[in-house]
């Protein structure tokens, strides 16, 4: 069998973060990591920053696997090669009902031949319970993982860590938290636990033989059905909206359109030129309005046709997005005069 990895988190959580670490320690035990990454309209800004961690990294676009992306996910791995050493990592967008998932993963007949899923939840210090109408999607992200990982504790005030511990242990939420090597070496144990068996029957009967627990290895049960063909996500419904950028923008224009967008684009990101380096590209990011955007120049070649934009949220007022671009096309064309 190979090993099946989910990761998930909220919007800007870390999880490609968490992914730049995690890949290099996978390949140290010995491990050949495959990536496949889901979010809204346009993964392939993500996976740009994963270029060369992995054996391979597919992007899947879509607002949430367990029903827009569903068929590809699944086509994709039922397609996939099965080989000794190998593992394969899903990081499911910030929206995602994980729960949901999970079931999917782990119900689907066409993929017995993968492990049951560990899911990795990270989150994030600064803004965990701090989304508003989206703090229970939050926590249920969390609630169903195997492992835990917790970005910006660097950047947050001791009081603050303080009062994110208390709330996950008023949850009940006591998943271990390993260091990236460490959950490599975790990893590594489980891929060779699984090797020599077929599929997860096997699996699962051979720890019904030592333990009576069939589920003990992965911290949680999937005991309820639900019915995927009616998911709702109602409850947490998430817009997006692509745009073309100029093809090359101002840093300072670019850095005041995005500290100016409306407080329902809870996440951008996107890849661009920038005209202080116009040979290179530049993924930027911007998670809400209370920072600023970050800029990592990815090098002289792009995945993407041209210069472009993401954004996600409760709402996209697409018509002052739309003008906030053109501006920006506007401002480089007098920096150029």
């Amino acid at each position: 069998m190979t090993p099946l990895i989910l990761l998930a988190g909220f919007l800007g959580a870390g999880k490609t973060t968490c992914l730049q670490r995690l890949l290099p320690a996978l390949r140290e035990v010995g491990l050949d990591p495959h990536v496949i990454i889901n979010d809204y309209q346009n993964a392939r800004v993500d996976a740009q920053l994963l270029d060369g961690l992995a054996a391979s990294i597919l992007p899947i676009s879509g607002s949430c696997v367990c029903c827009g992306s569903r068929e590809e996910l699944l086509g994709a791995m039922e397609s996939f090669d099965h080989q000794p050493e190998r593992i394969l990592v899903v990081e499911a967008n910030g929206t995602t009902d994980t729960e949901e998932l999970i079931e999917l993963l782990s119900l689907e007949p066409g993929l017995r031949r993968f492990t049951l899923p560990v899911q990795i939840s990270l989150i994030d210090a600064k803004r965990w319970q701090k989304r508003f109408w989206h703090n229970a999607l939050e926590r249920d992200q969390v609630r169903t993982a195997s492992y835990l990982q917790i970005s910006r504790l660097d950047e947050v005030s001791p009081a603050r860590r303080e009062h994110v511990e208390k709330s996950l242990t008023d949850l009940g939420i006591h998943a271990p938290r390993p260091s990236a090597p460490e959950l490599a070496t975790l990893l590594a144990a489980l891929t060779a636990d699984t090797a020599a068996l077929p599929d997860r029957a096997a699996f699962a009967h051979a720890h019904d033989c030592e333990c009576g627990d069939p589920d003990h290895h992965h911290g949680h049960d999937h005991d309820h059905v639900h019915d995927h063909t009616n998911h709702d996500h109602t409850a947490h419904h998430f817009a997006s909206l692509q745009v073309a950028l100029p093809a090359l923008v101002s840093r300072a224009a670019l850095e005041a359109f995005l500290d100016a967008l409306p407080e329902t684009v809870i996440r951008a990101k996107g890849v661009v030129r920038l005209d202080d380096s116009p040979e290179d590209y530049h993924v930027f990011q911007k998670v809400d309005r209370f920072d600023g955007a970050q800029l990592l120049p990815i090098g002289k070649t792009s995945r993407l046709a041209e210069p472009l934009a993401v954004f996600i949220g409760p709402e996209i007022p697409e018509d002052t997005i739309r003008a906030g671009v053109a501006a920006l096309a506007g401002e480089r064309a007098v920096i150029s005069s």
